[in-house]
């Protein structure tokens, strides 16, 4: 996937994937790729697509009963990647695309089993009593944003982003936070402890 690119030539190919700018300039998208980093002088930013490759791999993964959808590195790399798009993806692409999982199981893969590994008893499920932790989505019109720059970090130095599209409400602890995909400026929760999801002693 082309992210970033500078030169005019190149810069049309952004968002598209090298196997994509091999097809509309008709050549081999290793030649493709090369034209295109040399042409912009090595300046143009590449994204390796892990879910663009073999879906058998990620069909054993999603089918191992303890395996947690997520990111190994807490967005430590959120200046050149996007991988916090993971819970749309899984539902967009293995769910609805795909079929590698039921919607109710990727609903527990997402809430449900992260809760109960981190030791919240109390979160992760819709139950009386427990926090109102709810999303509300479109699951047809559910989709993700083209990558984007924003410029939001301090001293105004830039990262990649990547929005959702179809979420109707994002609830935290009873407060919507999300509204028709845009934020409510409303607080997005607390700092739990290991053990149950109760504040954590100041």
């Amino acid at each position: 996937m082309i992210i970033r690119a500078h030169a005019a030539d190149a810069k049309r190919f952004e968002n598209h994937t090298v196997g994509d700018v091999g097809r509309i300039l008709g050549k081999h998208f290793i030649d493709a790729f090369l034209d295109i980093a040399a042409g912009d002088q090595l300046k143009t930013t590449f994204y390796v697509d892990t879910m663009s490759h073999e879906i058998k791999p990620i069909r054993d993964i999603i089918n191992y009963p303890w395996a947690i959808p997520g990111v190994s590195d807490g967005g430590a790399h959120t200046k050149f990647a996007t991988a916090g798009r993971y819970p749309t993806e899984f539902i967009t692409r293995l769910v609805r695309e795909h079929g590698l999982c039921e919607l109710e199981e990727a609903h527990w893969r997402l809430s449900t089993l992260p809760a109960m590994c981190a030791g919240f008893r109390d979160r992760g499920t819709l139950v009386v009593g427990a926090p109102a932790d709810i999303v509300v989505y479109d699951y047809d019109n559910l989709t993700i944003t083209d990558t984007e720059l924003v410029h939001d970090l301090p001293g105004g130095d830039w990262r990649r982003v990547q929005r959702a599209v179809g979420y109707r409400y994002v609830l935290v602890n009873g407060a919507v936070t999300i509204e028709n995909d845009a934020e409510t400026g409303a607080p997005s929760g607390q700092l739990l402890r290991f053990g149950a999801g109760v504040p954590a002693a100041v």
